[in-house]
């Protein structure tokens, strides 16, 4: 499949792993080893608030619109 070089990432699990990144930096104590890092990772994914997920697919309409609309160009996201 071709892809252009300069094509727009409407993909937004970008945000995901924000969330997920800012999460696992909150925890108390924050993870010391490359397991508890896995441990608290999982433990945040398993409590991901479903706002949180709807939030993300509810926005793709958006951003497919914005994307259509600036012809292929740079979009806010």
């Amino acid at each position: 499949m071709e892809w252009p070089a300069r094509s727009p990432d409407l993909n937004p699990i970008e945000h995901l792993w924000d969330y997920l990144g800012r999460e696992v930096a909150a925890l108390n104590p924050p993870p010391r080893s490359l397991h508890e890092l896995k441990q608290g990772l999982l433990c945040v994914w398993s409590s991901l608030p479903i706002p949180v997920s709807d939030n993300l697919i509810n926005s793709m309409g958006n951003r497919c619109r914005q994307c259509i609309q600036v012809r292929g160009g740079h979009i806010p996201y």
